[in-house]
Order: structure tokens, then sequence, then C-alpha cells
């Protein structure tokens, strides 16, 4: 039982890490649009704009991805063993994400 969870487990893994590497590709790609655009003098000041907060849209669902992360395997762990110190880790995550 225990080695059907760890593949499991490893599966999950492997398909969240996909997922997350696939975000980041998709954001370089709008990286490099934008780039392209600017060195190629192309586009509006309004579409670059545009551009640029698709980006950082982008980043913020990352970081909201990798959050889910943390929460679900983490703090769901740490809860149990240690409640205290999962809430100072959480405190600690929020901090990061709304700087």
């Amino acid at each position: 039982m225990a080695a059907e969870t760890l593949i499991h487990d490893h599966a999950q893994r492997e398909a969240f890490n996909r997922k997350t590497i696939n975000r980041i590709r998709r954001i370089q790609g709008q990286l490099s649009a934008l780039e392209a655009m600017i060195a190629d003098d192309q586009g509006s000041c309004e579409e670059r704009v545009l551009r640029a907060r698709t980006i950082e849209k982008g980043m913020s669902s990352l970081i909201n991805h990798l959050f889910e992360c943390y929460i679900e395997n983490s703090l769901a762990h740490d809860l149990g063993a240690d409640p205290q110190g999962a809430l100072s880790e959480m405190q600690k995550i929020l901090k990061l994400i709304n700087s």
C-alpha cells in the first residue's frame, strides 16, 4: 500500500511540475513576444502595456499555482504536526506574495 501511495504522489508531483513548467514557458513566450515587439518598434504603447499586463497576470497565476502546491503538500502535513509553525510559515509566504 505504501508503494502505491508513493507512486501516486510521484505521479501527482510530475503532473504538477509539468503544469508549472507549461505556465513558465507561456510567460517566457509572452515576454519574448513583447521584447520582439519593442525591438522591432511594432505596436502602440497601449498594445505594449496590454502585453505587459498579460505577463503580469500570468505571473500572478503562477504564484497562485505554487501557493496551492504549498497548501496541499506542506501546510496540510504541518498543521497536524506543528500548527503554530504552519501558521508562521503561512504568514511568511503570504507576506512574500503580497510584497
